[in-house]
């Protein structure tokens, strides 16, 4: 935006200065025709358009390579999230493995342990068909049938009983621990295993999203140069085209010149006022005065007249509209040329409000504009300023 408020400011410098024409200068037609000089202003014109369409193609690739650079950073900010989940992921599984090694290694404890008993139970038993060998090869009933007494008979058989409830815990017992040591150990190596496929590929998703970051920040850097050199251009682009604005500016002086020397324009005089007498009021007037934003004294190059917005606004005396746009303080501007050291300028127009284009020939008291309060401006008024030779003089001396 300060680019272009400067390129505004040097574009009417330029149509300024590149319009001073010396006034010893012969006005006479037949050195350049009016077809000639208006061939040649549209042939600048031609060019100057063509300009203005480079500008506006360069601003418009440099906003949709700052759309793209927005966009890119949306995306690099989506990629870290993401690779915070995943790194947060994988901090998750890792936990979890060590975890699960540490059941893996109880479980193997217990394993150990359930072995241990297993082998205990084994040698226990073991032991007892030892003696039974060694005895010989005496049957449950051989001892039964060997009791003195029904008495006796009684003792032996509990005893039996108990042996067999003992053997046949320990068989169980042993079946049991077997089972249930083994059934945790592939439940854990399963997990383990899970785990791992789970790590690899996160590991994997996170290598991928390292990649896409690097890249996008390849492509960042790629846009940056490209803008820098689509700004470089902008800037190339608008002074070739406030050199076209002087020369456009130059052939509207001469035409002035042309149209002046065969009675057609503005001879000098008294100047008509912007607005229809009883429509306004003088509300400040030429040279220093208290400037209504700051409070202090300040130099006022024109005098401002206060209307009803949208009050019509009339050109002073025929010319040619030389500029008709945004002008800084002045907000939406006309100017118009009257001949080869006299231009006036309107300021202030409401929005919408400018009648006229740039190049257009106008008469004395063809409406122009209306009145408004754009720009640096506490209130619906025109602000008037005339320059001769380019320098801002008193308007009320040309008014009367």
């Amino acid at each position: 935006m300060r680019k272009r408020m400067i390129l505004a400011t040097l574009l009417i410098t330029g149509l300024l200065a590149g319009s001073a024409i010396p006034t010893n200068v012969s006005w006479a037609a037949s050195k350049a025709s009016l077809d000639k000089i208006n061939r040649e202003l549209k042939e600048i014109q031609k060019k100057k358009k063509q300009q203005q369409q480079q500008m506006k193609q360069a601003e418009q690739q440099i906003g949709a390579v700052q759309k793209e650079q927005q966009d890119l950073q949306t995306q690099l900010m989506t990629i870290d999230l993401r690779r915070n989940e995943t790194q947060s992921k994988l901090d998750k599984l890792e936990q979890q493995m060590n975890e699960t090694r540490e059941k893996a290694a109880n479980a193997q404890d217990e394993l150990d342990e359930a072995k241990d008993r297993v082998a205990k139970r084994e040698t226990l038993l073991k032991t007892r068909v030892k003696s039974m060998y060694e005895r010989g090869n005496v049957s449950y009933l051989d001892v039964l049938l060997g009791s003195s007494d029904f008495g006796d008979f009684l003792t032996r058989m509990e005893g039996l009983q108990l042996i067999l409830e003992q053997d046949t815990r320990i068989l169980e017992d042993n079946l049991r621990d077997k089972e249930t040591v083994e059934t945790k150990k592939k439940e854990i190596e399963h997990q383990l295993t899970v785990y791992a496929g789970m790590l690899d590929e996160a590991e994997a998703l996170k290598a991928e999203l390292d990649k896409q970051y690097k890249h996008s920040l390849v492509v960042k850097a790629e846009l940056k140069k490209k803008e820098a050199a689509l700004e470089e251009d902008l800037e190339q682009y608008g002074q070739q085209l406030i050199e076209f604005t002087k020369q456009e500016s130059a052939k509207y002086a001469e035409r002035v010149r042309a149209m002046s020397a065969s009675s057609t324009g503005y001879k000098g005089g008294k100047l008509g006022l912007p607005i229809a007498d009883g429509q306004f009021r003088f509300s400040s007037g030429f040279g220093v005065r208290t400037d209504p934003f700051t409070g202090r004294s300040a130099g006022h190059n024109g005098v401002d007249m206060a209307a009803h917005k949208g009050t019509t606004i009339m050109a002073a005396a025929d010319g040619v509209v030389i500029y008709a746009g945004y002008y800084n303080g002045f907000g939406n501007t006309v100017m118009i040329r009257h001949s080869a050291d006299l231009v006036t300028l309107y300021g202030h127009i409401r929005e919408g409000g400018i009648k006229v284009s740039t190049g257009q020939s106008v008469s004395r008291g063809q409406k122009i504009a209306e009145v408004g309060s754009t720009g640096r401006s506490t209130g619906n008024h025109v602000h008037f300023t005339v320059y001769k030779n380019d320098v801002a003089v008193n308007p009320m001396p040309y008014l009367k």
